[in-house]
C-alpha cells in the first residue's frame, strides 16, 4: 500500500503551488495573446479565436485519459493506491476538459454556422460516445465493492482509451466543413503567428491540467492518511484498559 507521509506535504505544497502559479501566468498569456495579438481570421472573423481554446483543452482531455490508460496499466501490474489515484483523478479531469470541449465546439458552430449540434457529423457524435464513455467510469466504480473499485477503474480505463485514437481518427478523416483541419501530414494550416499562439495555448491547458492532477492526487491521499489515523485512534480509544 502506498504510504503517505505529512512530513512531504509542505514539499510537495510548494511544488504544486509553483507549478500552479506557471499555469497561471501561461493561461493569462494565452488569453491575451489569442484575443489581442493573434491575427482574426478572415473568413470567420473573431468567433475563430475559441479555436485555440476549443482544440487545446481538446488535445488535454485526450491525453488525460491517456495518463489514465497508462495508470490502470502500472496498477494491474503493481498494485498499490497511487496509480488508481493517477487514474481516477485524470478521467475526472479529462472528462471536464471534454465536456468544455463540447460547450466550446458548440458556441463557435452557432456562431459560425448557425447551429449548436449536428448528429450526422461524425466529429460531434464521437467526442460525445467518449464522454458517455467515461461518464460510465464512475458508475462503474460506484456499483463495485470497494476492495475490487480500483481494479476494475483501472481494466476500464485501459479499455475505454480505445476509443480516443478512434476519435482523433475521426477529426482527421470526416469529410465535414464544420471542422476545419489545421494541422494535416505536411504541418500546420495556420499562419506563423496563429501558430505560435495556438502552442502556447496547449501548454497552458496541459501545464493546468497537470496542476489539478497532482491536487488531486494529494487530496486523496491526505485524504486516506486522516481515514488512517482515526481508525487507529477509534481502536485505541475501544481498547479496554487495566482496572485497578
Amino acid at each position: 500500500m502506498t504510504t503517505f507521509s505529512m512530513t512531504d506535504t509542505p514539499r510537495a505544497g510548494r511544488a504544486i503551488a509553483a507549478l500552479g502559479a506557471l499555469s497561471a501566468v501561461l493561461l493569462a498569456v494565452a488569453t491575451f495573446g489569442v484575443f489581442l495579438v493573434a491575427p482574426e481570421d478572415a473568413a470567420s472573423g473573431v468567433i475563430q479565436r475559441i479555436f485555440y481554446f476549443h482544440v487545446s483543452v481538446a488535445l488535454v482531455s485526450m491525453l488525460a485519459f491517456m495518463v489514465a490508460c497508462i495508470a490502470g496499466i502500472v496498477h494491474l501490474r503493481r498494485g498499490g493506491d497511487g496509480s488508481d489515484d493517477v487514474s481516477l483523478a485524470s478521467i475526472a479531469i479529462g472528462l471536464m476538459l471534454a465536456v468544455l470541449t463540447v460547450i466550446t465546439g458548440s458556441i463557435w458552430a452557432k456562431a459560425a454556422w448557425g447551429f449548436w449540434w449536428r448528429w450526422d457529423d461524425l466529429r460531434l457524435v464521437s467526442f460525445l460516445l467518449i464522454i458517455l464513455l467515461y461518464a460510465a467510469y464512475f458508475v462503474l466504480r460506484g456499483s463495485a465493492d470497494e476492495s475490487r473499485q480500483a481494479r476494475f477503474g483501472a481494466v476500464y480505463a485501459i479499455f475505454a482509451f480505445a476509443a480516443v485514437p478512434l476519435s482523433f481518427y475521426a477529426v482527421r478523416t470526416a469529410r465535414s466543413f464544420i471542422h476545419p483541419v489545421v494541422v494535416t501530414s505536411k504541418g500546420a494550416d495556420m499562419p506563423g503567428t496563429m501558430l505560435v499562439w495556438f502552442l502556447i495555448s496547449v501548454v497552458a491547458f496541459t501545464a493546468l491540467f497537470v496542476t489539478l492532477l497532482l491536487v488531486e492526487v494529494q487530496q486523496r491521499r491526505a485524504a486516506r492518511a486522516l481515514e488512517d489515523v482515526k481508525r487507529r485512534l477509534e481502536a485505541r480509544s475501544a481498547t479496554p484498559t487495566g482496572g485497578h
